[in-house]
């Protein structure tokens, strides 16, 4: 939404903005050097001079002692530019990088006149915050479906009378054509006011909109449409002598067959000349996002898991071989269903293959506060993801490579998994029934979170429902289905074969992919509660149904716990992990009333009639019940 993205990028420079100039106004405070005792820098001066003469009215209104105070006066001169900033006149400051180059001369005049431990306290903070968000803040991805990006390309040509043979020389050569939103359908109009907004972002703060993400891309069209979309926003030349681009376009590949050919259609994007001088643009690196949410939906963990692992080592040979830079974004989620779990472990366990990585994550809103919310949790976690990072790059190649016999393994419980999986949640004739009468999913529906609905077909078919209140569903009624169902199969059948289980064993051992794998698995295990998922499996109404899905499901998950017993060889799942496991059990006693409360709860709220006036109250109180689970879990979805 073009709207949402203005105001969003005005707000965040607004916040930058006050909290800059506050921090100005301490300093100003606390940096009253007299000339008298002190020397400044020849540099300083001659700023201050320049200020005094561009900002002339200001200059008189400063007490006259400051002239004697040269940080004082400066940092004033700051505050005013800032102030101009907020208020968009003339004597504003450009860009962060003259808020810096200011703040940078006070710097080195205290240090150059042994006022070091003066420039080490708050300047320096402050000037750490001003490198590290400039005037922007958050940087905004924007993010659109292929299917809406193909249509719009078409409506685009077909308003001009021609057809998408021409679309490399309209590239190159974007037509003049009105970019306002109603003079098209709705969802085309959307688009293209969107990146029109994000031209704009891009002149007023360069870096603030930089990223257009296409997501269930399935070929290089998909990239190559949303290109000439941008040339129209005037968000490139590609024509020109170097060529100039402010935006990267990211392919998004979520499902299976999409991940089997994301090499492939990488390949032919780097292989297209227009999309060349796309990347020449931008400085030769191509970011990729892979998706974890939707396939793990659509063939269960270990399916998914493996399909991912390969597409990003395969794509990263591939834009290695065409000498580009590859930046990998992984579209996790905050729990292991949608490929949450430790992020230094997830860092550690890429694949190789890469020419000079780099490496992009999302992280949920849960997710941050936990890990980022506190100063000492913060620390602690940028050290882990830093050390990571490290030792990723310091580990030769081939330790993190897996050999054939491992890979073609994985390719084995892979397939023995996802059929599995499918086979109960697409194929069964009772599943959806018991999903929607044994999780909370119509009152999570109604739940006045998330920026999009929970399902992109308006019903709550497991086809239709999208993977964050798929995920969500499960962990409220304690089953957890999505992050392990289908892995007891691959992992016991294929240890059954002659050699099977020590070939897992060694694995776990010597394989960084399988074993944070495995450890994440182990993770879920301690989290699930068949017991609990009894109770909620009472809410389905057919008996004999609910009998015969609960046992399926008891069942594989009693498998897959014993398959990771035998790999680790552990007498318990997280028998080497103590402190987890203690942290994971210290919750139950608070978790596990509150999930037979919102049984109890989900029982007479469903026995109600829809016009029972004790409905609303009874819905609320569900509805507390959800987050109280969300939170003792700390996951949603």
């Amino acid at each position: 939404d073009a709207a949402m993205l203005t105001q969003t990028l005005h707000l965040q420079r607004r916040a930058l903005l006050t909290l800059y100039r506050d921090r100005v106004r301490a300093l100003a405070r606390d940096l009253s050097q007299s000339t008298r005792l002190t020397s400044v820098s020849p540099e300083l001066t001659a700023s201050i001079q320049r200020d005094e003469t561009e900002l002339e009215e200001y200059a008189a209104t400063l007490n006259p002692g400051t002239r004697e105070e040269p940080y004082r006066r400066k940092l004033s001169f700051i505050w005013r530019r800032l102030g101009a900033a907020l208020d968009q006149e003339a004597a504003a400051y450009r860009s962060a990088d003259q808020l810096a180059a200011d703040l940078d001369l006070l710097d080195a005049s205290l240090r150059d006149h042994g006022d070091r431990a003066i420039a080490d306290g708050d300047l320096l903070r402050l000037r750490r915050q001003v490198q590290v968000f400039g005037f922007i803040g958050a940087r905004l991805d924007v993010r659109q479906h292929r299917a809406v990006v193909r249509a719009a390309a078409d409506e685009v040509f077909h308003r001009l009378g021609a057809d998408t043979r021409h679309r490399r020389s309209a590239t190159l050569k974007p037509p003049p054509i009105s970019l306002v939103a109603s003079r098209w359908s709705p969802d085309t109009g959307n688009l293209l006011a969107t990146l029109s907004a994000m031209a704009e972002a891009q002149r007023l703060a360069p870096g603030s909109a930089q990223t257009l993400i296409v997501s269930m891309t399935e070929s290089a069209e998909d990239v190559l449409e949303a290109l000439f979309l941008a040339g129209l926003a005037g968000l490139h030349e590609l024509a020109s002598d170097p060529p100039r681009s402010e935006l990267d376009i990211v392919p998004l590949f979520e499902r299976l067959d999409a991940l089997e050919r994301a090499p492939a259609t990488v390949d032919a994007l780097l292989s297209d000349p227009v999309y060349r001088r796309q990347l020449d643009g931008r400085g030769g690196i191509q970011e990729v996002m892979l998706g974890y949410s939707d396939s793990n939906k659509e063939v269960g963990y270990l399916c998914a898991a493996w399909a991912l692992d390969r597409a990003h080592e395969l794509i990263a040979s591939v834009v290695a071989r065409h000498g580009r830079t590859l930046r990998i974004f992984h579209g996790r989620g905050g729990t292991v269903g949608r490929g949450g779990g430790p992020t230094h472990e997830a860092i550690r366990a890429q694949p190789a293959g890469a020419l000079d990585p780099k490496i992009k994550i999302t992280e949920q809103g849960e997710v941050i506060h936990r890990k980022y919310a506190r100063p000492e949790t913060a620390r602690q976690n940028l050290g882990l993801v830093l050390g990571a990072m490290l030792e990723h790059s310091l580990m030769p190649a081939e330790a993190r490579q897996a050999n054939p016999v491992w890979r073609e393994a994985m390719d084995i419980m892979a397939a023995e998994s996802r059929q599995r999986y499918r086979t109960l949640v697409y194929e069964d004739y009772g599943f959806q029934a018991y999903f929607e009468q044994a999780t909370p999913i119509e009152e999570i529906a109604q739940l006045n979170t998330g920026s999009r609905p929970v399902s992109r077909g308006g019903t709550l078919a497991v086809e239709d429902l999208r993977a964050i209140p798929w995920v969500f569903a499960w962990m409220q009624n304690r089953h957890l289905l999505p992050a392990w169902y289908g892995v007891g199969a691959g992992f016991s059948d294929f240890s059954q074969r002659s050699g099977g289980l020590e070939c897992l064993r060694d694995m776990y051992r010597n394989w960084l992919f399988f074993r944070s794998l495995v450890d994440n698995l182990q993770m879920v295990l301690v989290k699930a509660d068949m017991r609990i998922a009894r109770q909620y499996a009472t809410l389905v109404s057919d008996e004999r149904e609910r009998d015969r899905l609960f046992a399926l499901i008891e069942a594989e998950f009693r498998r897959t716990h014993d398959a990771i017993l035998e790999i680790t060889e552990q007498r318990s799942v997280l028998e080497r992990q103590p402190q987890l496991l203690a942290s994971l059990r210290l919750r139950d006693p608070y978790l596990d009333p509150m999930s037979y409360f919102q049984v109890r709860l989900l029982r007479e709220l469903r026995r109600l009639p829809a016009d029972d006036i004790g409905r609303a109250a009874h819905l609320q109180a569900v509805l507390r019940t959800i987050n109280g689970i969300a939170a003792g879990l700390q996951n949603t979805g």
